[in-house]
This record gives structure tokens, sequence and C-alpha cells, in this order.
């Protein structure tokens, strides 16, 4: 199917980046209005996921179970961007929850401040003077995305000034909401809600980190997922209701074969924005297995599943854990 054949970044940023939340806050607050640059491709049709009404019991489940000698730790596979078709989530994700002293999500988007979020993707992906976004994709690119860009309500010359990183991060979030999914619909928005005033919330990551993720992987693999982006729209969008109905379903299978479809041409992506964030989210869930506390962690689910996932890593260190069963 043609959702197998590109690599398209709604996926990365919808299964696994946190980050996407803090800097849709900071759009709802910050506006950037400057003219269009000169020409482009006429603007194609929009298209719209349509999903199935949800009915109580009807999804799967990514939820697994860590048990050491002192404790117990649930790690719960989550969409950053959600549907209302996904609630109410299955009652073994919410019994877990409420067994857990501690909710630990990646960043507690919470508590970013819109404008700091705003300030560090600018800062970090915005090019100096003299340079911009058309010196750095190719020339399909920069005729296609100025009419591509104003369909999601962005304007081109705004997005000129960023990095190639920066631009795909924000068409996604925007190709994402016009698919019907969103942030505040998202599950570690869910938990956070249910979790504030009653339980004690910690990350794993800042919005920093995650944007240095992003910084570290080599421009010319961002600009190609920026320019295949561009080039077939439709791709991503087959792609989203891909990765949605296989999270609904609980599908590993399904997800493990997006998520190496989504990195099979780019290598550096994977180890900077996967592989690594998988060792260091793996060693922090090690070290609330050696406490006492019953913890629940809610990460992206491209970081659980896979050989190289937190569940197969804290397996290889000798713990105990188990997928929990849908009770129907």
């Amino acid at each position: 199917m043609l959702w197998y054949k590109r690599r398209m970044a709604p996926l990365r940023f919808a299964a696994g980046f946190a980050l996407a939340l803090g800097f849709l806050a900071a759009q709802d607050t910050q506006v950037v209005t400057l003219p269009a640059p000169p020409g482009g491709a006429p603007a194609q049709p929009s298209s719209h996921a349509v999903f199935a009404a949800r009915t109580p019991g009807s999804s799967g489940l990514l939820l697994w179970k860590a048990k050491s000698a002192t404790t117990t730790v649930y790690l719960a596979g989550s969409l950053h961007f959600g549907s209302q078709d996904m609630y109410p989530l299955p009652q073994e994700l919410e019994t877990a929850f409420q067994e857990s002293s501690v909710l630990v999500v990646e960043v507690d988007t919470s508590t970013v401040s819109p404008t700091r979020a705003l300030s560090l993707m600018t800062t970090a992906g915005t090019y100096p003077a003299g340079d911009s976004l058309w010196n750095h994709v190719n020339q399909q690119t920069r005729s296609q995305l100025p009419a591509f860009a104003a369909q999601r309500g962005l304007n081109a010359d705004m997005l000129a000034r960023l990095k190639p990183w920066a631009v795909d991060f924000l068409l996604s979030a925007q190709m994402m909401q016009a698919a019907g999914m969103r942030p505040d619909l998202g599950i570690d928005v869910h938990f956070l809600g249910e979790a504030r005033g009653s339980k004690r919330i910690e990350a794993l990551e800042t919005v920093d980190s995650q944007i240095q993720a992003l910084v570290d992987v080599p421009e010319r693999e961002h600009a190609q997922s920026l320019e295949e982006a561009v080039a077939d729209p439709e791709a991503a969008n087959g792609k989203l209701r891909t990765m949605k109905a296989a999270w609904m379903a609980g599908d590993t299978a399904a997800l493990e074969a997006l998520v190496s479809d989504e990195f099979r041409n780019a290598p550096e992506s994977r180890k900077r924005m996967l592989d690594e964030r998988n060792v260091r989210m793996a060693a922090a869930v090690e070290r609330y297995l050696k406490g006492s506390e019953p913890c629940f962690v809610v990460v992206g689910s491209a970081h659980l599943i896979g050989k190289e996932g937190v569940v197969a890593r804290l397996a290889a260190k000798g713990f105990s854990v188990q997928r929990v069963a849908p009770a129907n």
C-alpha cells in the first residue's frame, strides 16, 4: 500500500514526541504573519480522515506490567494526538492508573510555558540571516510548499525562516489536526488531567532534551522527510489512519512495521529520536522498579515496542514484564 512506501513525519510526532503538545499550545498564543513568497504549485484538495465511532471495550490495549521485588510499574503506549472515538479508554488502563501513586510522562506539557516552547523551537530551528529553507530542500519542494502550507493555514514565507525539522514538525501537527487528531485528546493529556491534584507527576524528559534530539539529526535526513511529505501528503494521511487503527487494535506488529518504515532510510533519525531515548527511558523506569511506589508510565507507543523498545530492554535486565490482556 502507498503508506508503506514513504517515510512520513506525522507518525514520528504522533507516536513519540510530547513536544508537539507544547508547541501546539504555543501556536494558540503566538501568531506570526508574513507575506508569502511568489510562485508555487496550485492548491490540491485537502483530505480528512474518517474514523468509526468507538464503544467501550472495543479497542486493543497497549499496556505492560513490570514487576520487581518491591513495586509494580505499568507501561502505557500513548498517542500524543488523539480523537474522541478513542474514548472511553479500556478499563484496564484506568485501573492501572488508579492503582499507581505516581504518573510518569515524557514531558509534563501542562507545566511548559507556551512562550518558552515557541522560543526554544525558534532558537533551535531558525536559520541565521542570509540563509533560508529554500537553500536546503529540492526544487520540487520549493515550488509546492507555498500552496501546501496555505492549505494548512500556514504562511510559506514564515516557514522559509525555519530549518527542515521545524517545518516538518509544524506541518505534521497541522496535518494530524486536519485528520481529526487533536493534542488535547492525547493519552498523555488525559492522564495528566486525571492526575492533577491527586498523584505526583514526574517527567522522563524535558522540552529542551526533545528539541536537542531533533537538532542532533543530520539536516539532510530532515530535509528528505519534509520533501516526501510535501510531494505526497496522501501517503501521510494514510499512515496516520493506519497508525491510529493499529493503536486502537493494540496491534504491536503493525506499529512496529510503521516505525520500521518511518526510519528505513534515516538511520541517524532513528538513533537520535528513538533508540537513544529508549535507552534513557528504560534506565529511568528501572530506577522506579528499584523503588517502592507503584507507577504508571505513559510514553509514545513507538518507545515501548520492538527489540530495542523499553519493554524488551527491561525484560533483558531480568525484570518480569508481561503485557496486560483486555478483559474481553
